[in-house]
């Protein structure tokens, strides 16, 4: 079960997890398979940004991704 009691930083730690675990920890693939522009240091900058967009929160982006295990 996916921890919900996010402390600070807890989005991107999630994110961060999803991209380990779902993309080999390689942003860049994670982007590339949501057709995200963003390449090198600018997607860091606009990682939650973007995941919110297509999810609507992190929370639901962990809920799709928990949905399809590695």
């Amino acid at each position: 079960m996916v921890d919900r009691t996010y402390q600070p930083g807890g989005d991107a730690k999630a994110i961060s997890t999803i991209a380990k675990t779902h993309f080999s920890g390689d942003y860049a693939k994670m982007f590339e398979h949501h057709s995200w522009p963003e390449r090198g240091a600018d997607m860091m900058r606009k990682v939650q940004t973007r995941v919110v967009e297509t999810y609507g929160s992190v929370r639901a982006f962990q809920d799709h991704f928990s949905k399809d295990k590695p």
